[in-house]
């Protein structure tokens, strides 16, 4: 009951007002029913036309899209993305989470003087998972002795809150601040990624 667009997969069916359930989603064809209908594919039966290997489930949105811009929405991309929706569905009936992964190579466009310096900083200290936010305006002193984390510095980057913000929202680190210091930690994904030839 999501939309097999990866880059949606937003739910189509939800309770209504009434204690029943209201469903937004669309079966939509692969390849179209009739002549004339986006991806129409006349080597097919109609018994091929009408059966569930040619249909996919998707938003209303989607199902639009898909029918306004055959081009870009091949039969080969569809099946694509209705293979990808059913082993998602899978694997998160047995109770795990699915999601896209980001390539971590797009930060390096967006924020490349701060990736640099985590490179470096993961490749002196391989184990270190945990980075924090300072001022060099603030005295920092909630680290023991044996405890090494990384600091970056307000003053030597560029916007460094929106840096964050981006690392954070492609899932290469994940905030864990305690307190009034922003802490963070390095998603291990990422952390193999830096640490890797570039």
């Amino acid at each position: 009951m999501k939309c097999s667009n990866p880059d949606c997969r937003l739910p189509t069916a939800g309770p209504d007002a009434g204690e029943g359930t209201t469903n937004t989603g669309v079966a939509a064809h692969i390849a179209a029913a009739s002549p004339g209908g986006a991806r129409f594919d006349e080597a097919m039966t109609p018994e091929q036309r009408s059966a569930i290997a040619n249909g996919i489930w998707l938003c209303q949105t989607h199902a639009k899209l898909i029918d306004d811009d055959e081009l870009t929405y091949s039969p080969a991309v569809l099946q694509e993305w209705k293979s990808i929706a059913e082993a998602a569905a899978k694997v998160e009936a047995a109770g795990f989470v699915v999601g896209r992964r980001r390539s971590f190579s797009d930060l390096e466009k967006k924020v490349p003087k701060l990736i640099a310096e985590m490179r470096q900083d993961v490749k002196k200290h391989p184990l270190v998972r945990e980075i924090v936010i300072l001022s060099k305006k603030r005295m920092y002193n909630n680290v023991g002795k044996d405890k090494v984390v990384f600091m970056y510095f307000l003053q030597d980057h560029d916007d460094l809150g929106g840096a964050i913000d981006v690392l954070s929202n492609y899932g290469a680190i994940f905030d864990v601040t305690v307190g009034q210091i922003p802490r963070y930690k390095l998603n291990e994904d990422f952390v193999e990624y830096l640490a890797g030839p570039t």
